[in-house]
């Protein structure tokens, strides 16, 4: 009989694991969550969740402010520490109830039920099973408090004083109540495979806990598996050195009983003593320690390359080409073999290399060595220790190996000699690697690493990425099943989707529902969609956050610092002027460090000279982030961004006033300044995705003056993009202004938002949406009294009335614009004269539109390249059109196109070419080529109503052929 359970159980595990319906539920036992009705309830991350966590672990309890305050602000108290913990207070309590947190003398207290917490269940549960006689009654109790466990506790709190000072000793209680549930079920059932299987995970997962790894013994040995049982022993007593303990008499005095092969049947009552000491223990995050090296003696060959990889996918170039290089029998001079694998964490650099080594084994008939260089941050410690790992195993140790680094060295080299030798050196750094290699020809070496080490030479080179979606499909099936994934394949590309395309995610993700096959996949993929995606992704000693942090902790402090500072971001892009921005450097430096960063693959080269990072990297930059110092840096890039776009709205109209935007902190660094158009349009271009994510998130998080800055920033991006990038079949900016749950709270910003829109629902022919957009901008600006933005929202509506044909109610609108000297410029006031003229044209008064024309040009001359010089060209091109002067009318024709390439606007280019496909048509000329080109244009760069348009001409221009 099997008796399973899950280890890691989450949000779905089962009975137990959460309050009843109406009922709060506070979950410590991994990361800090809240539910109510069994829905979950979002925890204001930083400070607050400290705040809640401190109270729930003492329900009933008073945490005075002092304990508080040392948690909340270990390096550096507010001036008024009771009144900024009061603010989380009262956010806590927006999270749990107005009455939830009671205010004592010289603290607060949780007035809620102590059952709400989790870890008092668990405490319950564990004191029930103590009194309980009935063995499997007390197995039950057990099993459902360990239902109540979900990770790492209190996982994710910043600061983490907390964590550090009370997640190790909850971590212990956890792991007791499981040695206590496996000791009932190999008392009850026997060592059974389920047994067995959950045991090894747990000793795997936490090598130094004695009372698992005894039980597992006893498990093994009791299955007739008495070396499996010994090499349980031999690996924890490894855990325990790398933590500078040694084992304690209860593991001793089994090691001995087996050894001696005494008889270790079940006690007649599992509650008895425990096997082995359990001790407190943090989670390990790194990999089970490798065997220990079996000396070599003279003659003898070393095989310590560990097995084959099972479920190998993927990699057919890489296997060729790097078998190629090993196997080649063209020697090189000097030095041995040497193929190299980089690529950033997690995606197989391990397992392509000794999948390749054993490819290549006989041609290397004198041994193979393992030397796993991921164990120290210090390269040269690092060094001296894996050559002496490489010379034990080659039969040199004790008083014959030399204590300098440097005769080690050459003592290998020597041992090399005349030998063909297979070295695979796992995880190297660049400093440490030259110092390995053998000097023999016939000897070669597999090096991994996370860098590309450039100055290393080799024979070949592989640069892994991640896999693509069919691979990690096929490595996920090779484990769990086709037929499996096959029952629910859109759970199971959402799994695959959460993996994010990487080998080592993928692997775990499959190793997690191999071995709980009662899961559907749909629950996994809720559990890594819902909660803690690094969290879920672990599995015996693999874990995608252990490997992550491998890689963090070898950053210089300032280094780290500022990786963290990434969590600013909205998105998983940065180049270095926004890296100068957040880390508040210069250029120059920001540039070094992100070059640091992409060195040890934690971000990666982009297209267009900025760096990006992966999804699972982007979660382990917000897990490890400070919220508050990443908060600060966001509101420091906005206030940036926001200067920057004033300084390119400025720069396109000198003399038109800027829209309602707010000032940004005092303390932001200065906007970027910008050449001329091009340059503008060279800078928005890449990063408007970005801004409005940006923006987006600001305007979500509802908090002012963020948000004010948020809508000010959307306003002139989309002022802003419209003149130089694209016009606006993108109207998202203004409806996420208009939308935001939290309005900005000067009106003059929702107005020009209003504005926007109007101007975007207009280029799309959206017309009856736009004039009831411009109906809105006017009632705002006149509330406001704004007599500039009223007036400029008239020729607006002027514009849409002709674009509507409804030419007369153009000239009306427009009036008091043109008769204004007042308020407008004089490049809006000839803006004004030009859309008159253009009602005109349209009213068959060709002499009126003229004379408009030429008054506009003496009142404002447009720069050359420029909105307002294209706007111009085609209002010319229409009242030509309308006198009858083609050729005129042609040429500025021509003249927009012209604009519009060099501006950078495909919009504008896509509009110019069909008007010239009109104009054509209009005088009975050929408009099929220009029609055409309007359609590639439109289509190709996704504008939408045009291209419809478009095509209509080109029909059009085709029957009058």
């Amino acid at each position: 009989m099997t008796h399973t359970r899950d280890l890691e159980a989450g949000p779905h595990g089962g009975p137990g694991e959460v309050a009843e319906p109406g009922a709060l539920d506070i979950r410590l036992l991994g990361a800090v969550e809240v539910r109510r009705d069994g829905q979950p309830v979002p925890v204001p991350s930083g400070r607050p969740a400290v705040v809640l966590a401190a109270l729930a672990l003492r329900p009933g309890g008073v945490v005075s402010h002092g304990t508080l305050a040392r948690l909340l602000w270990p390096d550096a108290q507010p001036e008024h520490p009771r009144a900024a913990l009061q603010t989380h207070v009262t956010r806590v309590r927006a999270v749990l109830g107005r009455t939830a947190v009671e205010s004592t003398g010289d603290g607060y207290r949780l007035e809620l039920a102590r059952d709400v917490v989790d870890v008092t269940r668990l405490r319950g549960l564990s004191a029930a099973a103590r009194a309980l006689d009935d063995l499997p009654g007390r197995l039950a109790l057990l099993d459902q408090a360990l239902l109540l466990w979900r990770g790492n506790p209190l996982a994710g709190l910043w600061p983490d004083v907390l964590t550090r000072q009370t997640a190790p000793s909850l971590l212990d209680e956890v792991l007791s109540v499981a040695e206590r549930a496996h000791e009932l079920r190999l008392a009850l059932h026997g060592p059974d495979d389920g047994v067995i299987r959950e045991l090894r995970a747990l000793v795997t997962a936490y090598p130094e806990r004695e009372r698992a790894a005894g039980q597992l013994m006893i498990a093994l040995y009791r299955e007739g598996r008495q070396g499996d049982a010994l090499g349980v022993f031999h690996g924890t007593v490894q855990a325990l050195r790398a933590a500078g303990r040694r084992p304690g008499p209860e593991l001793a005095a089994l090691h001995a009983r087996l050894l001696t092969g005494d008889d270790l049947a079940a006690p007649d009552d599992a509650r008895g003593p425990a096997t082995a000491p359990s001790a407190p223990s943090a989670p390990s995050a790194a990999p089970a320690p490798a065997p220990v090296a079996v000396p070599a003696g003279p003659g003898t060959r070393p095989a310590q390359l560990p097995s084959r990889p099972p479920s190998f996918v993927g990699r057919a170039a890489e296997v060729a080409t790097l078998t190629a290089a090993l196997c080649d029998d063209a020697a090189p001079v000097g030095r041995c073999r040497t193929v190299v694998v980089s690529g950033p964490g997690g995606t197989g650099k391990t397992t392509l290399a000794l999948r390749v080594a054993h490819e290549v084994l006989d041609r290397y008939p004198d041994g193979q060595l393992f030397a796993d260089l991921r164990t120290s941050s210090d390269a040269a410690a690092l060094g001296t220790d894996a050559l002496a790992g490489l010379l034990r195993a080659l039969g040199v140790g004790g008083p014959d190996l030399p204590p300098c680094p440097q005769e080690r060295a050459e003592l290998f080299r020597r041992l090399c000699t005349g030998r063909r030798l297979l070295v695979l050196m796992d995880d190297a750094d660049p400093d440490t690697v030259g110092s390995l290699l053998p000097a023999e020809s016939g000897c070669a070496v597999i090096v991994t690493s996370r860098r590309r080490i450039p100055d290393l030479p080799a024979d070949a080179r592989a640069d892994l990425g991640m896999f693509s979606e069919p691979e990690a499909r096929e490595l996920l099936a090779s484990v769990v099943g086709a037929d499996r994934l096959a029952a629910e394949p859109g759970a199971t590309t959402a799994v695959l989707d959460r993996c994010a395309g990487s080998p080592l995610a993928v692997r775990i993700a499959a190793g997690r529902l191999a071995t709980r096959p009662a899961w559907p996949i749909e629950h996994f993929a809720g559990r890594l969609s819902d909660g803690d995606r690094l969290g879920e992704l672990r599995a015996g000693g693999l874990a995608v956050r252990a490997m992550l942090d491998a890689t963090y902790v070898s950053l210089q402090p300032v280094q780290a610092q500022r990786y963290r500072l990434l969590a600013a971001l909205t998105g998983a892009g940065i180049e270095a002027e926004t890296a100068a921005v957040v880390w508040e450097v210069d250029v120059d430096e920001a540039r070094r460090l992100l070059e640091r960063l992409a060195d040890i693959r934690l971000l990666e080269p982009a297209p267009g000279g900025g760096y990006g990072w992966h999804d699972l990297v982007d979660d382990h930059i917000r897990a490890v982030a400070d919220p508050v110092a990443a908060e600060a840096a966001r509101h420091r890039l906005l206030g940036y961004l926001l200067l920057t776009l004033r300084n390119a709205r400025l720069r396109l109209r000198p003399s038109d006033s800027v829209p309602g935007v707010p000032e940004p902190p005092g303390d932001c660094p200065p906007g970027r300044q910008f050449a001329d158009r091009c340059e503008i349009h060279a800078w928005l271009h890449p990063r408007r995705t970005q801004l409005v994510a940006l923006a987006r998130a600001e305007l979500a998080a509802g908090e002012y003056p963020a948000v004010d800055h948020a809508a000010g920033l959307l306003v002139l991006l989309d002022a802003v993009a419209r003149e130089c990038c694209d016009s606006g079949d993108d109207e998202e900016a203004a409806r996420t202004v208009l939308a935001a749950a939290t309005p900005p709270s000067h009106p003059g910003i929702t107005a020009a938002a209003w504005t926007n829109l109007t101007l975007t629902l207009a280029a799309q022919h959206r017309l009856d949406e736009a004039v009831a957009a411009a109906d809105h901008a006017v009632r705002l600006r006149r509330e406001l009294g704004d007599r500039y933005g009223e007036l400029i929202m008239f020729e607006n509506q002027a514009c849409i009335h002709v674009e509507a044909g409804r030419y007369q109610d153009a000239v009306d609108v427009i009036a008091a614009c043109v008769a204004d000297r007042e308020f407008l410029s004089a490049q809006v006031r000839a803006r004004c004269l030009r859309t008159r003229a253009r009602a005109y044209a349209g009213l068959g008064r060709c002499a009126d539109a003229h004379a408009d024309l030429a008054a506009a040009d003496s009142v404002e001359t447009p720069a050359p390249v420029s909105y307002d010089a294209h706007y111009a060209a085609a209002v010319t091109t229409a009242v030509h059109r309308a006198a009858g002067d083609r050729d005129a009318a042609l040429r500025s024709c021509r003249q927009a196109v012209d604009i519009a390439v060099a501006l950078g606007s495909t919009w504008m280019r896509a509009l110019s070419l069909l008007d010239t496909a009109r104009t054509l048509r209009h005088f009975g000329a050929d408009g099929h080529q220009a029609a055409a080109d309007a359609v590639a244009v439109a289509v190709e760069n996704r504008h939408v109503r045009l291209a419809a348009e478009a095509r209509a001409e080109l029909t059009l221009a085709g029957a009058g052929r």
